[in-house]
């Protein structure tokens, strides 16, 4: 198994993004990771300021629900082959959001590529993210 460990620079200029990702200008990326557990947590900042996110899984693709405030999240990690792919289903009261990240290591492991989709009622997305080992 990989080990994604490690702190993650945005390479913005070799990234692939739609409209409204692409406002993001820097990130700063952190994992830990210990097979199963998959920990992520990252700084995203735009000209709007910072946008925090953090999150951990387990990589046994078991789906994990947590509500909030009307807010209903189903998320899930799994490998697939050299990839692990995390996978959000979010119901809202206005609609219904569906995010993927397939997470892969490139250039001998220098470099970490995120493949995101996001659809939903009222977005439609589709980014390549790449990031730098510090």
């Amino acid at each position: 198994m990989l080990d994604f460990s490690g702190e993650w620079i945005l390479d913005r200029r070799a990234c692939a993004l739609s409209p409204g990702a692409d406002a993001m200008q820097s990130a700063v990326v952190q994992i830990a990771h210990n097979d199963p557990k998959f920990r992520y947590k990252a700084t995203f900042t735009s000209e709007s300021g910072p946008l925090n996110y953090e999150y951990e899984l387990l990589s046994d693709g078991k789906e994990v629900m947590n509500t909030q405030q009307g807010t209903t999240v189903v998320s899930s990690l799994r490998w697939d082959g050299d990839a692990l792919v995390t996978v959000w289903h979010v119901q809202r009261p206005d609609g219904e959001l569906k995010i993927s990240f397939r997470y892969e290591l490139i250039d001998a492991g220098r470099r970490l590529r995120a493949v995101e989709e996001l659809r939903g009622s009222d977005r439609h997305q589709d980014n390549t993210w790449i990031f730098d080992r510090k």
